[in-house]
């Protein structure tokens, strides 16, 4: 039994590496593809300074990245221009692929900016990547050999610098330790991981593919409510309110022709949370103050959440039974007036599914 046991801690282990050595190899692989990417819009702008204009391109690449991926460090004018000066110091495709994209973005911007000399950027990269450096640490051991001392760490050390303060001294730790590079190596993995540039690269890609769903999503719900053939008219997707002081954006706005009222979808991808009917309930009411006529009744509004697990269907209604308040509140249950013509929670839930299963 003992050596059963310990079959399958050894099977676990080895499955438990192979695991880690797959993550690790994708994610260099998506550095390296990054930093590919950064060397070739480098070059791009590099073009352009025979012109003298690569300030100008820089600002259109910027801006025009701004309305594709707002909030996005890689596009940024200070980050374009990294790339402009990468591409300059790094002439070789087969040296950014093979040795460059070893690091974190952010550790190669410290590095050309700080080496000059490509041999010793390549010790530096040999030791960040063997050592696992963060990037303060490299900044550090650059600045050390440069002859930069009088840091934080110094200061809390008595200004007495510590044995290992110089680039590229053995530090004193045993031998065999020495001989076990895949620490270091798996400790850079994990600060390229974290790295922000390479986070804000993925979430490129990953907001692509979240702009996409959002989208399909939005699609789907409008062909479910058209289809249903109870009077729903699409006025419009996120349909443009104004209030004292700003300006909001309704998702999806529907006016029922047999109810005439109008219906106010939102559309929200990820775990419910309460604060939704607030911000339904808000555009509610602004549509019942701005919007509806004294000929239409209340606003509906409808909550569909979609996770990964399930969809989640509220509506919104207005209480009108309860003498002062007209406050509006989530509600399963359909009231009697609305009844027949307005589709059930189930009945929603189960129409846009199906139809998401095809995106």
């Amino acid at each position: 039994m003992e050596e059963y046991h310990k079959d399958v801690e050894d099977f676990l282990k080895n499955l438990k590496d192979d695991v880690i050595s797959s993550r690790n190899n994708s994610l260099m692989d998506v550095n390296k593809n990054m930093f590919m990417l950064y060397w070739r819009i480098g070059n791009l702008i590099l073009i352009r300074q025979d012109e003298g204009c690569e300030d100008e391109i820089i600002g259109t690449i910027s801006q025009y990245f701004k309305t594709q991926f707002p909030n996005n460090l890689c596009f940024s004018e200070k980050n374009l221009k990294a790339m402009f000066k990468f591409a300059e110091e790094y002439e070789s495709k087969e040296l950014v692929e093979d040795t460059a994209s070893k690091i974190g973005w952010s550790c190669s911007i410290v590095l050309v900016n700080k080496v000059k000399n490509s041999d010793e950027r390549i010790k530096y990269m040999d030791e960040a990547v063997k050592k696992g450096w963060t990037l303060g640490k490299l900044a550090r051991e650059i600045d050390l050999k440069c002859g930069i001392e009088g840091d934080e760490e110094d200061n809390a050390n008595g200004g007495q610098k510590s044995s290992d303060d110089s680039p590229f001294i053995k530090d004193i730790i045993p031998d065999e330790e020495l001989t076990k590079p895949a620490r270091g190596r798996e400790e850079n993995c994990s600060l390229i991981l974290n790295d922000e540039y390479l986070m804000d690269f993925i979430n490129c890609i990953s907001g692509e593919r979240s702009r996409y769903f959002q989208d399909q999503f939005m699609k789907c719900t409008v062909e479910f409510f058209l289809e249903l053939d109870c009077g729903f008219a699409l006025i419009g997707s996120k349909y443009h309110v104004e209030f004292t002081g700003g300006d909001s954006y309704i998702d999806l706005l529907f006016y029922n022709l047999k109810l005439r009222c109008h219906v106010a979808i939102e559309l929200k991808v990820g775990k419910f949370k309460p604060e939704y009917l607030g911000i339904l309930t808000f555009h509610l009411s602004i549509l019942d103050e701005s919007v509806k006529s004294e000929n239409d009744s209340s606003s509906v509004g409808i909550i569909i959440c979609k996770d990964s697990e399930k969809l989640i269907v509220q509506y919104a209604f207005k209480n009108m039974e309860e003498s002062g308040n007209n406050e509006y509140s989530l509600n399963k249950n359909i009231p009697v007036q609305f009844q027949g013509i307005l589709p059930t929670v189930e009945r929603i839930g189960r129409g846009i599914k199906e139809k998401l299963e095809f995106v």
